[in-house]
C-alpha cells in the first residue's frame, strides 16, 4: 500500500485482472452537458393558436337560402357588411333588423363569412347575439390570414 494524494491509502491494481467497476464519470459529464445544452438552446413559449386544417369533405348549403354576413378587418377594425364584399358597412342593430326581414322571407340560416383577421371572440359576439332573432342554423366560412 502507498499513500496517495492528500495522504489516503491507495491500493495498486494488479495487471490484467478483471474489475468489475465501470466508471460512470464521463457519462455523467456528458448527460449534464447535454442537460445545460437543451436549457440554454431551447424557448419556453405559450400555447401557439391552433391552426385547423382545409376542411376536405362536408356538404355544400345553397347561399342562395342563406342570409349572407360578412366580416371584414378594416385598419385593425372589424366591418360588418350584409352580403357579399365590397357593400356598405352596417352597424350590429342594423345587421340583426335585416336577418329578421329575411328569415320571414324564407331564409333558413345565416352564412357567416370572416377574413381570418377577425377576433374568434367577435365572431362568436355576433353569433350570439343573432340568435336572438330566432331558431337559425349558422354557417360559418373562414379566409385564411394574409
Amino acid at each position: 500500500m502507498k499513500s496517495g494524494l492528500f495522504g489516503a491509502r491507495t491500493e495498486r491494481r494488479k495487471r490484467g485482472g478483471f474489475d468489475g467497476d465501470l466508471d460512470i464519470t464521463p457519462m455523467i459529464d456528458v448527460t449534464f452537458l447535454l442537460l445545460i445544452f437543451f436549457m440554454v438552446t431551447s424557448t419556453m413559449q405559450a400555447t401557439p393558436d391552433i391552426d385547423l386544417p382545409v376542411a376536405r369533405q362536408g356538404t355544400g348549403i345553397d347561399k342562395h337560402s342563406q342570409v349572407t354576413i360578412s366580416l371584414i378587418e378594416q385598419d385593425g377594425v372589424p366591418i360588418l357588411i350584409a352580403g357579399d364584399p365590397p357593400g356598405p358597412a352596417r352597424t350590429l342593430p342594423e345587421i340583426l333588423e335585416m336577418t329578421r326581414s329575411e328569415i320571414q322571407r324564407g331564409k333558413t340560416g345565416v352564412l357567416l363569412k370572416a377574413s381570418g383577421q377577425i377576433p374568434t371572440g367577435y365572431i362568436k359576439e355576433v353569433t350570439q347575439q343573432l340568435q336572438s332573432v330566432g331558431d337559425l342554423r349558422f354557417f360559418y366560412a373562414v379566409g385564411e390570414r394574409d
